[in-house]
C-alpha cells in the first residue's frame, strides 16, 4: 500500500486527535496520506485535502466515526473498490469494528497484509418520474420510502421483477440489505440476516393490515415501488438515513443489487453473533 485516505466525523474531537497521530505515523513510514476537505480542516492539515476523485484512488481508506460515517464512506469508496478500515467512535458501532486503542496494531497488520476483507452487498436505487430516470444513489443499509410528518397513510404498489406483490397501505416501506437488517428494518419488525448473504428485505412501516409482513427475496430480483399517494402528500425517499429525495405521485422507485460491494477490513474477527449479544443485547438472560 502506498496511499491512504482518511475520512472522519469532524464533530468527534477524539477522532480528530487520533487522525492527526495516524497521519504522522503513516507519513513516517513513507506513505501518502490524503483526507476529505472537512477532515483536513478539522485536523488543521489542509495540505492533506483532496477531492473525491483523488481520494478514491487510494489503496486504503481509514474511516473514523460512527456507523453513519461508514455508510457515507461506503457510497464514496465502494464504486472504486477501495477497502475501508473503520474505527469505532460512535455510540452504537455495529458496522465499525476497530477500537481506537487498537488502531495502530490494526494498521500494522493491514499494511503487512494480515487482514480479512468482509464484502457487503449494496443497493442501487433509481427514481423514475414520468417514465424518465430522475435520480439514483447507492445504499449500504437501506432505501426507505416514508410519509412526511403531516401526510396520510401511503399506498405503495410493490412488484418484484414485474410480479405484483402488494399495494401496501402503510406509513412507508423499507428495502434493506442484510447489513441493513440490524438497522431501521429491525425496528420495523424485519428479520435479522447474517451479512454474508445476498438478499433483499422488504418491510412495511406500520402497515394498516395484520397480514402485511416482511418479505425476503433473492438479490437477483428487482424491487419496484409505485407511489400511489394523493397529490399534496409529502413522500420522501431516504438513502441510508442520510440523503433525502422528495417523491411525487406516480413516481417509481426501483431497487436492485448494486454492481459494487463495500469492502470492510476486519482484524478483530468479531462475529456477527457476538455483536448481537454485546450491542443489541441479543440473548440476554433475565432472572425470573
Amino acid at each position: 500500500m502506498k496511499s491512504i485516505a482518511i475520512t472522519l466525523n469532524p464533530e468527534k474531537v477524539d477522532a480528530i486527535k487520533l487522525a492527526q497521530n495516524i497521519t504522522e505515523w503513516l507519513e513516517a513510514k513513507g506513505l501518502l496520506v490524503m483526507a476529505e476537505h472537512d477532515a483536513a480542516v478539522a485536523m488543521e492539515a489542509e495540505r492533506l485535502s483532496r477531492d473525491e476523485q483523488i481520494l478514491t484512488t487510494a489503496d486504503l481508506a481509514i474511516v473514523m466515526g460512527g456507523d453513519g460515517t461508514l455508510l457515507r464512506a461506503s457510497r464514496m469508496f465502494a464504486p472504486a473498490g477501495v477497502p475501508m478500515l473503520a474505527v469505532r467512535f460512535g455510540k452504537f458501532g455495529f458496522l465499525t469494528d476497530i477500537e481506537p486503542t487498537n488502531i495502530f496494531d490494526a494498521l500494522t497488520e493491514t499494511l503487512e497484509g494480515r487482514f480479512h476483507i468482509d464484502e457487503r452487498m449494496m443497493l442501487q436505487s433509481v427514481v423514475y418520474r414520468e417514465g424518465r430516470r430522475h435520480s439514483s444513489c447507492l445504499a449500504l443499509n437501506d432505501v426507505v420510502i416514508a410519509k412526511g410528518p403531516l401526510a396520510r397513510m401511503l399506498r405503495l404498489g410493490t412488484r418484484v421483477s414485474g410480479q405484483f406483490i402488494s399495494s401496501y397501505a402503510a406509513d412507508g416501506l423499507i428495502i434493506a440489505t442484510p447489513t441493513g437488517s440490524t438497522a431501521y428494518s429491525l425496528s420495523a419488525g424485519g428479520p435479522l440476516v447474517t451479512p454474508d448473504l445476498d438478499m433483499v428485505i422488504i418491510t412495511p412501516i406500520c402497515p394498516h393490515t395484520l397480514n402485511a409482513r416482511s418479505l425476503i427475496v433473492s438479490a437477483n430480483e428487482i424491487v419496484d415501488v409505485d407511489i400511489e399517494s394523493d397529490p399534496g402528500d409529502v413522500v420522501v425517499l431516504t438513502i441510508d438515513g442520510q440523503i433525502g429525495i422528495p417523491l411525487e405521485p406516480g413516481d417509481r422507485v426501483s431497487a436492485s443489487k448494486a454492481e459494487f460491494r463495500a469492502k470492510l477490513i476486519t482484524n478483530d474477527r468479531a462475529s456477527f453473533f457476538s455483536k448481537l449479544q454485546t450491542r443489541l443485547r441479543w440473548g440476554d438472560r433475565f432472572d425470573i
